[in-house]
């Protein structure tokens, strides 16, 4: 009769607790819609329009040539997803590349996928950042890899609250500040 009552125990304890702990990370407890914070780097957090998920992005870094590209995090509770954001800064073209799951990876605390960018460069990918790759390279390359793109800036960033919306061009006022894209 013990060995049934802790077991019993043991699985309302595993009840509560269990999926709480298999798939979260911190969140407030008063949690409110922030409007985004951009830091001087170019780098941004606060994205986010809902309490469970986190976006962020690391500072922009200069490719040359006028182009930038800037890794995007969107960390829900579950799972999480990187993006490549690459700007021509003088040309004004943007392009998202969705990152990869990769497949030799284990779920992150019970939850599902974490989409990577670094599975998009070689060996296993096929993009190359350089400062002679254009725009339209890049989509080509994603289109013939079979890789979710999105080279519309309204429709990569599209939010519901404007408080939250990246600017994409922002790398290109830290690094290229006379630049065309600097004046988005």
């Amino acid at each position: 009769m013990k060995n049934i009552i802790g077991l019993i125990g043991f699985f309302v304890v595993l009840l509560i607790n269990g999926p709480s702990n298999a798939c979260s990370y911190s969140v407030p407890i008063f949690w409110s819609d922030k409007p985004i914070q951009i830091n001087a780097d170019g780098s941004f957090s606060q994205a986010e329009e809902y309490r469970y998920e986190r976006i962020y992005g690391d500072a922009p870094q200069d490719i040359g040539g006028g182009k930038i590209w800037q890794r995007i995090i969107d960390a829900g509770a579950c799972s999480g997803s990187e993006s490549l954001l690459v700007v021509d800064c003088i040309f004004l073209e943007t392009i998202v590349i969705n990152g990869l799951v990769d497949p030799d990876k284990p779920f992150i605390n019970g939850g599902g996928p974490e989409a990577d960018i670094a599975m998009l460069y070689p060996p296993r990918g096929k993009i190359r950042l350089s400062q002679s790759v254009t725009i339209a390279e890049l989509a080509a390359i994603s289109v013939a890899e079979g890789y979710e793109y999105e080279t519309d800036p309204k429709k990569a960033f599209a939010v519901k609250r404007q408080r939250n919306a990246y600017n994409p061009f922002t790398g290109c006022k830290v690094l290229y500040p006379e630049s065309l894209g600097a004046k988005q």
